[in-house]
């Protein structure tokens, strides 16, 4: 596959971003573990910002709703699938789309068995692995790309900026809003924004073959 200029720079971001992520993952691995890695930091966020139960409520729903718009994109796939009679057929851009949610949840999948670090509190009574945050990569992956086919499918500016100003509200409440609840560590946030960042150079990467 031939890679133009902006395609290759696009994959050295997301080669650059993932090699930070591992060398980040091998620091909150090994260096200052006490029940947590970089236990000074992580307990002292976590010790100013405590635990909010609303939030992390609000959250919660706010991942169901992100996860229903990804149901509506499968839907929208099916329907082109249908009228176009090949699932080959079905836009370059919402197959890439398929690939880093599949890649998403390959990582959601690899650290629940590879654990890093657990949540700081028990859920009813389990210890449950916390890093990356899966919401916050939910969050901060998907909705950037859910505003990437708002602008390549809808023709009417008005409502290109509404449906983003409101999903990018979504995102920032979600990624802010799961520090605030404390279920997850500082470095399980940080983890999840910079695996997010990844991914969407990534994605760039592909939805530019053959522009």
């Amino acid at each position: 596959m031939y890679f133009s200029k902006k395609q290759k720079i696009w994959l050295i971001l997301s080669l650059v971003l993932f090699t930070i992520f591992v060398g980040f993952t091998l620091m909150v691995a090994l260096v200052d573990v006490d029940q947590v890695g970089l236990s000074h930091l992580n307990q002292f966020v976590w010790q100013k910002l405590g635990r909010n139960v609303i939030w992390e409520h609000i959250t919660d729903w706010l991942g169901y709703l992100v996860i229903l718009l990804v149901l509506g994109i499968v839907a929208w796939q099916i329907v082109q699938a249908f009228h176009r009679k090949s699932l080959m057929r079905i836009d370059q851009n919402l197959l890439v789309f398929d690939v880093v949610c599949a890649i998403l949840v390959a990582f959601y999948a690899f650290f629940e068995f590879v654990v890093i670090n657990y949540r700081p509190e028990l859920v009813d009574g389990v210890a449950k692995a916390s890093y990356p945050s899966s919401h916050v990569m939910l969050f901060a992956t998907i909705i950037p790309l859910l505003i990437w086919q708002v602008w390549h499918y809808l023709k009417t500016k008005p409502w290109r900026i509404v449906l983003t100003v409101l999903m990018i509200l979504v995102a920032v409440l979600g990624v802010i809003g799961r520090l605030l609840s404390g279920v997850h560590w500082f470095t399980d946030i940080l983890a999840g924004l910079i695996i997010s960042g990844c991914m969407g150079c990534l994605y760039q990467t592909f939805v530019m073959v053959n522009k």
